[in-house]
């Protein structure tokens, strides 16, 4: 073992902190792993653990500001130059709680020392997640993400620094793609499942393929591929089993094409829901999924309507995927045949109507509001429910082309659900009512199928921006339903892996419920959040400098968070990083961007 110094008889040691002492031969930097061994009267050997949070020189001997160059220059007055440092202690072996013994030797923690120092002993699953200061792995314990001990994860930190989303790609890939998180999965490895949301351009449409930076980072730094050796990964690549969707375009037509650009014709698939589905699943409350203060009426009328939809709505013999409205005295005895055979769709409720769009539904309920609004929406004021018909009318251009008979629904669960482990759902183009309504829509059954069936495989799902559907003021059905997977979720299968600038702008249940937490840069006025209590003084301060690529790690099992780095992937996150692109055309794109 490599000696560092003594604790110092100075200072008095507790059971949380120490100081030591620096020789003047070693380098001891931030976040070092330390360790001491005593021997305690009853003969015991005890050794304590801990990880340096700060480094300090000094001149011993100076007591004023001109000593310094007494003592370093001229030599003509006594002293010494001294180097020490504080460790927050991180484990006692056995578990005494008693300090150090002053004077003592310490040393740095390695090999067999440093796993037990970070708890590697007590994992039931460990999986290596990223590197330390100096480049050996950092474990997760997997039982505290997939529902076993604790789950869900939340990310945290300034856009476009924190590097949020790529820390989330980096967890699933090191979960999904690498042997020990395959191995820690266990038999469900290959059916396990991962929700991913596009919320930001297109970037993350292309990690199924290399990134040709990673080439291009491995010759400025052969260090890279060691760094994914100690990660258990001998050869980083792309995510093998992905597939991407994108939602209908709004000037589709009679086709089924999308707004994305850059993946255009290359194993897209497009995402809707027929009317059918729409009335089926209840998904006219995600119409309404942005946060009101609770005092309004809406969600009222938007539950007399939906069950109303519900009893109405028969399926079209001629147009799958399509409604007709009927009303319900008339439903049993109602000639559909008759009534799809039609040239045009009859506008008569009470002869039934032909409903393929959701501007269709919208027309089909003024008719009926106006006529007998009571059935419908009770005793409901007329201004209430002319607010909703207005809010109702607004979704028609926001996302009302992702109601049509013209696509399949997106089944994430079942036996129609897509084969690949990661689905990607892109929603950047939508508008923020329209990315609230997939979002709701696909969350709600995912749970809804778990509740149905099992706990394994499980389903992650990584969502960006989660301050925007889960505000921490007024609420909603989507943040009904975030709250829900938050508190229910880990027993169920269904882990949250949710990113944000800011957690205090976040629903206080859903970010507390996180088992794992990830810091990136802060800004200096949300480091002094109450979610950032578990980081130290310095680490907080240290969060409002961390650069790209450097994060801040806190798991139950180790009791202090600890500074971590990922290493650059192999798969591209960006559509500039795809192989085939010309130097050219890369330049081109980044300065578009």
């Amino acid at each position: 073992m490599e000696r560092v110094g003594l604790i110092d008889g100075l200072e008095p040691g507790t059971t949380s902190t120490f100081r030591v002492v620096l020789q003047e031969d070693v380098v001891v930097q931030l976040d070092d792993l330390l360790v001491t061994q005593q021997k305690l009267p009853d003969g015991v050997m005890h050794r304590t653990y801990g990880v340096v949070s700060e480094v300090y020189s000094k001149l011993e001997g100076a007591s004023f500001l001109s000593d310094t160059a007494r003592i370093a220059q001229d030599q003509t007055m006594p002293g010494q130059a001294m180097r020490y440092a504080d460790v927050r202690v991180l484990r006692h072996v056995p578990e005494l709680y008693v300090p150090p013994q002053s004077g003592a030797e310490v040393h740095k923690a390695q090999g067999a020392l440093r796993q037990e120092a970070l708890y590697e002993d007590q994992m039931g699953k460990g999986v290596a997640l990223a590197l330390d200061q100096v480049g050996l792995p950092i474990k997760i314990d997997l039982e505290f993400l997939d529902g076993t001990r604790g789950g869900h994860v939340s990310i945290s930190g300034v856009s476009g620094v924190a590097t949020k989303t790529s820390f989330a790609l980096h967890l699933l890939y090191m979960l999904m793609e690498s042997p020990q998180g395959r191995q820690a999965l266990g038999v469900h490895s290959a059916t396990t499942r991962a929700l991913v949301f596009n919320v930001k351009g297109e970037d993350l449409l292309h990690f199924d393929q290399p990134s040709r930076k990673y080439a291009q980072r491995l010759a400025d730094n052969p260090d890279l591929a060691e760094q994914w050796r100690q990660l258990g990964i001998a050869e980083p690549g792309p995510f093998r089993s992905v597939a991407f969707y994108a939602p209908l375009s709004r000037q589709a037509g009679t086709t089924t094409m999308t707004d994305v650009s850059s993946r255009a014709g290359s194993g897209l698939r497009t995402y809707g829901w027929p009317p059918l589905d729409f009335v089926r699943q209840g998904l006219l409350r995600f119409c309404f999924a942005d946060a009101d203060d609770g005092r309004n009426q809406l969600s009222f009328v938007e539950q007399r309507v939906r069950v109303q939809l519900a009893r109405w709505a028969h399926p079209s013999r001629e147009h799958p995927g399509a409604i007709v409205m009927i009303p319900p005295e008339h439903s049993c005895s109602y000639n559909l045949e008759k009534l799809v055979a039609q040239k045009r769709p009859p506008r008569t409720a009470g002869e039934g109507e032909l409903v393929r769009t959701l501007a269709d539904m919208i027309d089909f309920l003024e008719a009926q509001l106006e006529s007998n609004a009571t059935e419908w929406t009770g005793n409901t004021q007329a201004g209430t429910v002319n607010a909703f018909m207005r809010r109702l009318q607004a979704m028609a251009p926001r996302f009302g082309h992702l109601i049509t008979d013209r696509v399949t629904s997106l089944q994430l669960e079942g036996p129609l659900a897509p084969q690949e482990n990661v689905v990607v759902v892109d929603i950047h183009n939508l508008h923020d009512d329209g990315q609230r309504f997939v979002v709701g829509t696909l969350l709600s059954s995912v749970f809804a199928a778990k509740e149905r069936g099992q706990r394994f495989p499980l389903h992650f799902v990584v969502l960006d921006e989660l301050n925007k559907y889960a505000p921490r003021q007024g609420s909603s059905p989507l943040k009904e339903v975030l709250v829900d997977i938050a508190a229910r979720g880990r027993s169920l299968g269904v882990l949250l892996v949710g990113a944000q600038q800011s957690a205090s702008d976040v629903e206080p249940t859903v970010v507390r419920n996180a088992a794992i937490r990830v810091v990136g840069r802060l800004d200096s006025g949300e480091s002094g959040a109450e979610f950032y209590r578990f980081l130290t003084p310095a680490l907080r301060e240290r969060a409002i400098r961390l650069l790209p690529g450097t994060m801040i790690l806190d798991q139950p099992l180790v009791p202090a968070p600890l500074p971590i780095r990922f290493p650059f992937p192999n798969y591209a996150t960006r559509h500039d990083e795809l192989p085939d692109l010309s130097e050219q055309e890369s330049d081109d794109l980044f300065t578009f961007r």
